[in-house]
């Protein structure tokens, strides 16, 4: 799989359907894709092999952990497997939309091995509150 980035805003439909943009479309093509919420901004949209990874990290949690149980609970009951329809679009259950405070507009965000929908503003605001906090990172990584 390629890498996913950029970001892309689409508008949700009255039914809750969004248009995955043709750049993840084409990378992510092959298999039904897991969409979940495991963090309280945003809804992630896992590509096939990438959900297998995590899968595997849930599993070895729940054995590891006394309460690994629950917490495989709280991010199983917040995941929706989905597939494209013929027009490239993707519905969001109304109740993760709720959650991830998505209205009418998603803000698809790649993130390398997995897509990010977020509320554009709610994005802007995420990025505002993380600069210059990855400095020391940002070093790191490109040199």
């Amino acid at each position: 799989m390629s890498g996913l980035l950029g970001r892309h805003e689409f508008q949700i439909d009255a039914k809750g359907r969004v248009s995955l943009p043709s750049a993840f479309r084409r990378a992510v093509s092959a298999h039904p894709l897991v969409l979940l919420q495991w963090q309280p901004t945003h809804l992630d949209l896992f590509p096939r092999e990438t959900w297998n990874e995590i899968r595997k990290n849930l599993l070895a949690h729940r054995k590891a952990q006394r309460d690994g149980g629950a917490y495989l609970r709280g991010i199983t009951s917040n995941s929706f497997e989905i597939e494209p329809d013929t027009h490239g679009r993707i519905r969001i259950p109304g109740w993760l939309r709720e959650r991830a405070g998505l209205e009418d507009t998603v803000l698809f965000v790649g993130a390398l091995d997995r897509i990010e929908l977020w509320r554009p503003d709610r994005f802007e605001a995420h990025l505002c509150e993380r600069e210059g906090d990855d400095d020391d990172f940002a070093v790191q990584i490109f040199g």
